[in-house]
């Protein structure tokens, strides 16, 4: 009995260790099928806007068995690369559990393509067993750019020097300094007062100027510390830059005018000496120094009179003296200048004198007549006037004794 236990106890070990070896030599039959794509090299790699690459993969075989039916497909690409090579590529055998194949893309990216990176999606499959084996791979191609640097060149005002009250034509000149064009290019000025605060462009080539034109009134005076803002579109996209400018705007301006003029004689006449005085009076809020005074006649004498410095609301005289040789109306053109800290500045005015013919006994006779005729008129127009006044007074006098008399009665 228990010899044929340890018989059948053989028999079944002998078994076990057929089918053990049978199984094993199946497994080694099949093998097992893999099959690896590995990205060997992107050439050149960041790549530029507008330029030629090749990106090389390895296809290996990573089992113990050949693989067949190998298909390899780009299946995602941006729309600013372009591939020369079809997108799929079908390989029917690896003839080696070692073998690899080498794949080549010609790739290009577009004029306007986008700097950045840049996603490729491809795929692998191949049969294994009874199976279909599929892989994903997403490769990342960098495409640089160029930037686009637009910044203030200048800065002009009209006027020059800016005062509280004025109306002031800024202008900017913005210039590109970078190494791509800059597109959408607009201005902002940020400043506190009433006025035109943007300013659009448009595109602006590389080492091009443009300008941008402001308006504001300057309605208090100090200095200003105003920010700008560029805004443009370069090969990376939207862009902003910040920069400052200082503006000055002085206190009011002083303000110089002809307050009165006096021509002495009034009415000269021909080979008279005429003495003419003007008043010039400052006006603003700015002491006005060296303030001359230039009266262009055509006759004989002085045409040019000093008066020095005059403080706000204060008036000085400027005295010039000639020989009227020569009757008629005249048109005498006057410039008064002055220096201030900016330099010299001038106002031009004009004033009229009349030079009569002749000094005769006979139009002197006349004149004093007229003059003693309105005299006179004017003491009997008040001597009537006096006695009217007195009759009604006389008359309100008597009305009023009047009725008290008849009161009492």
């Amino acid at each position: 009995m228990k010899q044929n236990t340890k018989l059948t106890y053989l028999l079944l070990l002998v078994f076990a260790v057929i089918l053990a070896g049978t199984a094993t030599a199946e497994s080694f039959t099949a093998g097992e099928i893999c099959v690896e794509a590995q990205i060997q090299e992107i050439s050149p790699n960041p790549v530029d806007i507008d330029e030629e690459f090749t990106l090389a993969i390895d296809l290996e075989s990573c089992g113990s068995k050949a693989p067949e039916d190998i298909t390899f497909e780009i299946i995602s690409i941006p729309s600013d690369i372009i591939v020369t090579e079809d997108l799929v590529t079908t390989i029917p055998k690896l003839y080696y559990s070692t073998s690899e194949r080498h794949l080549v893309y010609h790739m290009r990216t577009t004029p306007d393509a986008n700097p950045g990176p840049h996603i490729i999606k491809m795929k692998l499959t191949y049969p294994n067993i009874n199976l279909e084996t599929t892989k994903y791979y997403d490769i990342e191609v960098r495409v640089t750019g160029e930037d686009a640097e637009p910044r203030i060149s200048s800065v002009e005002t009209n006027p020059e020097y800016i005062y509280e009250g004025d109306t002031v034509d800024l202008k900017l000149g913005i210039e590109n300094f970078g190494e791509a064009i800059a597109k959408s290019v607009s201005v902002s000025l940020d400043h506190e007062f009433e006025g035109i605060k943007n300013s659009t462009i448009g595109t602006l080539d590389m080492n091009g100027t443009q300008t941008a034109l402001f308006k504001f009134k300057a309605d208090r005076s100090g200095e200003f510390e105003i920010p700008v803002i560029i805004y443009y579109e370069d090969d990376f996209g939207k862009q902003k830059d910040e920069y400052d400018i200082k503006i000055t705007v002085l206190d009011k301006k002083g303000s110089l005018n002809l307050a009165s003029v006096k021509v002495a004689p009034v009415l000269p006449y021909m080979g008279d000496t005429v003495e003419l005085t003007m008043r010039v009076e400052n006006s603003g809020d700015r002491t006005i120094n060296s303030i001359r005074v230039y009266a262009d006649h055509p006759f004989k004498g002085l045409k040019e009179s000093f008066i020095g410095t005059l403080d706000p609301n204060e008036d000085g005289p400027a005295v010039i003296t000639f020989i009227a040789d020569e009757a008629g109306e005249y048109e005498i053109p006057v410039t008064i200048t002055y220096i201030d800290d900016f330099g010299e500045e001038q106002i031009e005015t004009k004033i009229n004198i009349i030079v009569l013919e002749s000094n005769s006994g006979a139009g002197t006779v006349a004149i004093v007549l007229i003059v003693l005729v309105v005299i006179g008129g004017l003491i009997y127009n008040n001597y009537r006037t006096k006695k009217s006044k007195d009759e009604i007074i006389k008359q309100l006098m008597e009305g009023s004794d009047n009725s008290a008399d008849n009161k009492e009665e």
